[in-house]
């Protein structure tokens, strides 16, 4: 049997929908992630020099760990998502933890107090330009940090 493109991203949809997305979440954001965000803000730092927020995509978030725990250090942060289950479940996330955050989005445990960016999620095939949605992202697809670990 041969898959084509287009089955890929079916097949991920019924996954989610069936509820075998356990299969891969592990329930928290990278912590790789939040150690470089927390130890390299020299480097990665979420405010462009005018004061404005930078710009971090999450293609394939799933549930948004890492678009929320980008947005609690001051991100705006989108999540793209082929699955409109996912979406549904990442923004349903993102709300709860943007009121009252997991101590496992940073790194020593704790919430330092700041400035809080927004987590937007999106749905849409990362290998097709469907996803480009300038309106819902301030009118720009350029991003100021991509981070990916499981679409490539």
């Amino acid at each position: 049997m041969t898959s084509s493109v287009e089955d890929h991203g079916v097949g991920w949809s019924s996954l989610w929908d069936s509820g075998e997305s356990d299969l891969w979440d592990r329930g928290k954001a990278s912590p790789a992630l939040v150690d470089i965000i927390e130890h390299e803000s020299d480097l990665i730092n979420p405010l462009n020099q005018n004061g404005s927020r930078k710009k971090a995509i999450v293609p394939g978030c799933g549930r948004g760990y890492d678009v929320v725990m980008l947005a609690l250090h001051g991100f705006d942060a989108y999540g793209l998502e082929i699955s409109e289950t996912a979406v549904k479940e990442a923004e349903a996330y993102a709300l709860a933890q943007i009121k009252s955050p997991s101590a496992y989005h940073f790194r020593s445990g704790e919430h330092r107090q700041g400035s809080r960016g927004s987590a937007t999620f999106l749905k849409g095939d990362f290998f097709s330009s469907d996803w480009a949605f300038t309106e819902d992202i301030g009118g720009s697809t350029k991003f100021d940090l991509a981070y990916d670990y499981t679409v490539s």
